[in-house]
């Protein structure tokens, strides 16, 4: 009897052990539901346990951020202000406002309508001169127009549908990826960066009349007899052309050129791109030791660098340049490679430090549920330009989602007045 009565009191106890378990549980979803996304395969040696921390918190991340912010709407209105700009323009008038812009605030102008005027007239103001742009990685031409602006050309490589395989850097530079990164830091205003459309230079027209004797010297004709130009960078190879197409047409991004001085820095997460492990991927204090070299605010900038990159996709951003003390965000092409795959590490920043700018994440929250994609397909509509396949916009929102979850992961770790930061 002693022992049936023994084996009772202990099912009882193990019952109700099971009960307060669920009870907590229950309480901390309560009101979430989950998504249930899959943990990917991971690379890295130290990294598991943090990525599947992260993916608990996005299968259970509360539903305003699967929602529109209906607070979203008048800042989306003030967007679409600066770029739906229907009026006639001089563009003389637009040139030198935007040289003469002098701001702590923002590398050119942005209100009144300004950001669609540049695109306008980066896209419409005559070619006087091309060039190779010989520094850098990439073949990139330079582009003097008329009214003495400068321009960098970066030409399509790709068909927007094309998937780049193998890893985060492979490939060349996307065309696209300049000008949607540029549309995606407008919507996180992230004022620091180069305004970049599509442009279309004809090559019998636009190019060979106004082509420098250097630039002639890469010009080929290929099989079908059509010019191409293989130009001069560190890769540019004779073999590796870009041909106008039926039309004689180049498209590319057209970037305007930064006549600034930048101071240039080696990123503390950079990869070495071997098989060779960088200490960041081996240490998950890293954060610490960069915090003893870095100021608070220069590591608050690169976290935003790294979540810009991680929503494009960007893993190459080996080096960053600044201006003002601000990280200018530039050579963003080697985004929108690879829709299926969203590269955690690239967030290493965010999640290695675990702190955030308070008013980059009144941001982020700003544009959840879709607004993010929404917005920018609406500004770069302005333009005439398709940025983009369907997959790549999904995969901004999806990935917005991850950096929620993220930064729940840092909040459950360090509470919330250790994430966020004031400056």
């Amino acid at each position: 009897m002693s022992l049936n009565y023994a084996f009772g009191f202990s099912l009882f106890l193990l019952l109700l052990v099971a009960l307060n378990i669920y009870f907590f549980y229950t309480l901390n979803t309560i009101g979430k539901k989950a998504t249930h996304y899959l943990v990917p395969n991971i690379k890295l040696d130290l990294a598991p346990s943090i990525f599947k921390e992260i993916y608990t918190y996005l299968n259970y991340l509360p539903s305003q951020y699967k929602t529109k912010n209906s607070k979203f709407i008048e800042k989306q209105k003030n967007l679409i202000s600066l770029f739906n700009s229907s009026a006639v323009i001089n563009l003389k008038d637009v040139w030198h406002e935007t040289e003469n812009w002098i701001s702590d605030e923002s590398l050119f102008p942005h209100t009144n309508g300004v950001p669609g005027q540049i695109l306008h007239a980066i896209q419409n103001t005559q070619i006087a001169l091309v060039d190779n742009a010989p520094k850098g990685t990439q073949l990139k031409l330079l582009l003097l127009l008329e009214g003495k602006q400068k321009l960098y050309f970066k030409p399509k490589r790709y068909k927007l549908d094309d998937v780049i395989r193998g890893s985060i850097y492979a490939g060349f530079d996307r065309h696209n990826s300049e000008v949607f990164a540029y549309y995606l830091a407008m919507v996180l205003d992230l004022k620091w960066i180069a305004p970049s459309v599509i442009r279309k230079i004809n090559i019998h027209n636009d190019v060979v009349p106004k082509a420098t004797l250097g630039l002639k010297k890469t010009m080929v004709k290929n099989g079908r007899g059509s010019l191409c130009i293989y130009g001069k960078c560190f890769y540019c190879k004779r073999n590796e052309t870009v041909c106008p197409d039926k039309n004689g047409e180049i498209e590319g991004a057209a970037i305007l050129y930064l006549d600034k001085q930048f101071k240039v820095y080696r990123s503390p997460w950079r990869r070495s791109y071997t098989s060779k492990k960088m200490e960041w991927e081996k240490d998950d204090d890293y954060c610490k030791k960069v915090s003893g070299s870095l100021s608070l605010r220069r590591i608050l900038n690169l976290i935003d660098v790294a979540i810009f990159d991680f929503l494009i996709q960007n893993g190459d951003r080996h080096r960053y340049e600044v201006y003002k003390d601000q990280i200018v965000l530039l050579d963003n092409g080697k985004g929108l490679g690879n829709p299926m795959v969203d590269e955690l590490d690239i967030l290493a920043p965010l999640y290695q430090c675990c702190i955030i700018s308070s008013s980059t994440w009144h941001n982020l929250e700003m544009v959840s549920g879709g607004s993010l994609s929404d917005t920018i397909k609406i500004l770069s509509g302005y333009q005439g330009n398709k940025l983009a396949t369907e997959e790549h916009f999904k995969a901004v929102d999806r990935r917005l989602m991850k950096i929620y979850a993220t930064v729940q992961y840092c909040i459950s770790k360090h509470g919330t007045a250790k994430v966020f930061k004031n400056l």
